[in-house]
């Protein structure tokens, strides 16, 4: 069964949805708040970049700052690309290939979503030259700076797919100054674009222009990045129930489905160690557990990245989510995901935090919630579900 770890994204955005595309890896941040991007001490998050804790403490800026090298999640060198949610293959000259294994050239993946985040509003690839020491740069894992380290890279060139909104603005999203169409999608709602920027390089140039690019039928879109593969839905296990499973909490201790059964409703918290909206949610969570729990109401956290690309246990951070635990001093428990995944449910998550709801049976019901949420949001929220329980 495929899992996917979630990157960090380095652009944390107080958003609806926030996107940012590392390499070939979409990952998102997902906060109720308004659409615009805000400092951190107006995103609920402390000014000193600790989070609060249930007690008042702060939570270590460990867990949602730090730095990475972006040069790391670029995409790498391959025969040939295929991207069926964008109806596009791609395969490189060998010229261009030999850069990217150099990593004298950069090729980054880049997507953003419409509001409701349930189709793509555009979605390209981009060469672009990096210097040894862009290669070599870190940069802090929140804020501006990936976003500032990508912007310093010299634009090639970019192949890509744009609604018509986006299609009025290639200049600004590609970075490039020319560009060719070349094809549009059958229900005519995108048009696919060869970008070129006319400072850049020419022989570089040429050897993107010469990229043997295929269109073909659009995937439906499954709400995974774009440059994800779909998912097999045919037969996959009843989307309706978590099924049967065996696993372990951060705590050590063992769970299995029957963590359910002593609640009518159980709020299921999917979140990651590194996403900053998922970590300051936690004490809210857990006062609403503490004043909900006689009213029949639970609260259950899966830590999505405690399990690696490779299905195995990332031990690290398991330990990190122990910290993290600890610290917020939240009484429920926090999953370890195990090879059923809740029986394929946890499968494609990619906006980070994401909430659903679970009855005393096991069965998924009511409705799934993207973001964060603060004690008030959520106790309206876990009324109108109980109340759709009981009836």
């Amino acid at each position: 069964m495929k899992f996917r770890t979630q990157k960090i994204t380095a652009l944390m955005v107080a958003a609806i949805v926030g996107v940012s595309t590392l390499g070939s890896v979409s990952v998102m941040a997902a906060e109720s708040t308004e659409a615009m991007a805000v400092p951190a001490d107006q995103a609920g998050m402390v000014g000193d970049g600790d989070a609060a804790a249930a007690d008042g403490d702060a939570i270590s800026s460990d867990f949602i700052q730090g730095t990475f090298k972006p040069s790391e999640t670029t995409v790498q060198a391959q025969d040939s690309y295929e991207y069926p949610f964008l109806g596009l293959n791609m395969k490189l000259p060998e010229e261009l290939l030999k850069q990217i294994k150099e990593q004298t050239i950069a090729m980054i993946s880049n997507e953003v979503w419409n509001d409701n985040a349930d189709a793509i509003k555009y979605a390209y690839i981009s060469w672009s030259e990096m210097t040894e020491e862009q290669k070599e740069a870190e940069v802090d894992k929140m804020g501006t700076a990936y976003d500032d380290w990508y912007n310093s890279l010299a634009k090639v060139g970019a192949i890509g797919i744009y609604d018509e909104d986006s299609e009025k603005e290639l200049d600004k999203i590609t970075g490039c100054t020319e560009h060719k169409e070349i094809g549009s999608s059958s229900d005519g709602k995108y048009k696919y674009y060869l970008s070129t920027n006319k400072d850049a390089d020419e022989s570089l140039k040429k050897e993107v222009e010469k990229i043997d690019v295929t269109l073909t039928e659009m995937t439906p879109f499954q709400k995974l990045s774009a440059f994800d593969q779909p998912q097999e839905t045919s037969n996959a296990g009843d989307s309706t129930n978590v099924g049967k499973f065996e696993t372990k909490g951060v705590d050590g201790k063992d769970y299995t489905e029957k963590v359910f059964s002593d609640y009518d409703l159980t709020l299921v918290n999917v979140f990651t160690t590194w996403c900053s909206p998922c970590v300051n949610e936690i004490p809210e969570l857990e006062k609403l557990y503490e004043e909900m729990k006689e009213k029949g109401v639970g609260v259950v956290g899966v830590v999505l990245d405690t399990v690696s690309d490779d299905a195995k246990q990332n031990e690290d951070t398991v330990k990190k989510a122990g910290a993290l635990q600890e610290k917020t001093k939240a009484s429920y428990p926090f999953l370890i995901p195990d090879s059923t995944m809740m029986n394929g449910r946890l499968n494609g998550i990619s906006a980070f935090p994401e909430t659903f709801f679970v009855d005393k049976e096991g069965n998924i019901v009511g409705e799934t919630y993207s973001g964060s949420h603060s004690l008030d949001e959520w106790k309206e929220i876990v009324e109108k579900e109980l109340e759709n329980v009981s009836k």
